[in-house]
């Protein structure tokens, strides 16, 4: 179930790698930041179980996320990357398998349900002119629960019109960040759960409000 988190972690690493793409091609002045937002992009997840028939699989459509970078003479800085993807909207087609995998998998022990979020530390891309993509390796720290653990994951970006098209894949393991395997009816989800996301980072529209206020 954990997948959601993963997607978190995905959301982050497709935009850091969708920044690092944006701003080849981009006229910005070499010394200015670029910044590059995803919103509703898709997170999945796969876990499977000790049946070997059975698997759990789910996926949420609201992974947010905001990266800043800065190109320079020795290539592209990435300054931030933030990726947050709300508990709530992690769904596997069934309530009552959703209920328990948020209570088990998503709940602290005083009741609260944090947002899985994902806050970058670095990323190392090799770009392929030829097919105008790059192939990434993000790694930062991925927050379960509130608990923020390593993560890293695999992202490829691509251009898409306008904007960036990223796809990736990662692995994060439950018992990580305490989490038991959780089981129902007698099927008990492994450990690694995979993670994969999908989606279009574009250009983020910066208000005139938020740069100088209001008068």
């Amino acid at each position: 179930m954990i997948r959601n988190n993963g997607r978190t972690v995905v959301a982050c690493g497709l935009v850091m790698a969708s920044v690092i793409a944006a701003t080849r091609g981009m006229s910005a002045a070499a010394d200015a930041p670029t910044v590059i937002e995803v919103r509703g992009g898709t997170a999945t997840f796969d876990a499977a179980t000790n049946v070997s028939a059975i698997s759990v699989h789910g996926k949420s459509t609201a992974l947010d996320a905001r990266a800043s970078v800065r190109e320079g003479t020795e290539g592209l800085t990435v300054e931030a990357v933030q990726a947050t993807l709300p508990v709530k909207t992690l769904v596997t087609g069934m309530g009552l398998r959703d209920e328990h995998m948020r209570k088990l998998v998503f709940t602290n022990p005083d009741g609260s349900v944090p947002d899985v979020t994902f806050v970058s530390r670095e990323a190392t891309c090799s770009p392929d002119a030829s097919r105008r993509q790059s192939t990434c390796t993000v790694s930062g720290d991925l927050a379960i629960r509130g608990i923020a653990k390593p993560f890293s994951m695999t992202l490829t970006v691509s251009r898409d019109g306008t904007g960036f098209r990223a796809a990736g894949d990662g692995i994060v393991k439950l018992s990580t960040y305490g989490i038991e395997q959780p089981a129902q009816f007698g099927v008990r989800t492994r450990d690694e759960v995979k993670l994969r996301l999908d989606f279009t980072a574009r250009p983020a529209v910066i208000s005139t409000a938020r740069l100088g206020g209001s008068r």
